[in-house]
């Protein structure tokens, strides 16, 4: 499950990989192929200049509720995710991502936030992507679809509301003696009805 946001200058993709892991990676543009490609041409260097950030659950939760509030309120800001791979004992550089109110005016595309997708270090890249309304709402539906799969929240059933009905109770026991033919059954009153009714 993926979803790729391209620009002029560098893409963006938001993918969850088969062992449930989720990242957000962004490329520049191969040199040479600024203008517009044939289909099917590679435009975006994934393989050699890609910049990647694995994200958790919470933090997918958290974009995805900055997402939202950007596309209603127009001011709210994600607070600054950051990694740093050493802190688990990995190799790498800090990365850092940001997702902000695009106040710049400048582009001609009707940009609602911009979002940052940095490496902190000797060798800093950065890639700013602008984002549109309907990009926001690509990534908080991603967002939120990838965490609940994280979570591990898809295909758990519903529980019951409450204990059974008391009907259903009344049917197991037992039957009470036939009584004498000479005297009627007597019929329920409206308020008998209504308690059986009750689902509690």
């Amino acid at each position: 499950m993926n979803y790729t946001i391209y620009r002029s200058k560098a893409a963006l993709r938001f993918t969850l990989s088969r062992g449930n892991s989720a990242f957000i990676e962004a490329a520049p543009i191969l040199p040479g192929r600024e203008q517009q490609v044939q289909k099917g041409e590679k435009k975006y260097d994934w393989e050699n200049q890609k910049l990647t950030m694995a994200v958790s659950a919470e933090e997918l939760l958290a974009i995805a509720a900055a997402c939202e509030s950007l596309r209603i309120k127009g001011t709210s800001s994600l607070p600054s995710l950051y990694h740093d791979p050493k802190v688990g004992d990995y190799n790498g550089n800090p990365k850092q991502l940001k997702i902000e109110p695009y106040t710049s005016q400048k582009s001609k595309t009707q940009f609602i936030a911009i979002l940052n997708l940095s490496e902190v270090g000797k060798d800093q890249r950065r890639f700013s992507i602008g984002l549109t309304y309907a990009n926001l709402y690509g990534i908080q539906v991603f967002a939120t679809r990838a965490a609940t799969v994280m979570l591990g929240w898809e295909g758990i059933p519903a529980e019951k509301e409450g204990p059974a009905p008391l009907r259903e109770e009344k049917e197991s026991r037992p039957e009470p003696k036939e009584e004498s033919k000479e005297k009627p059954k007597e019929e329920p009153t409206l308020e008998e009805e209504i308690i059986d009714d009750i689902p509690f």
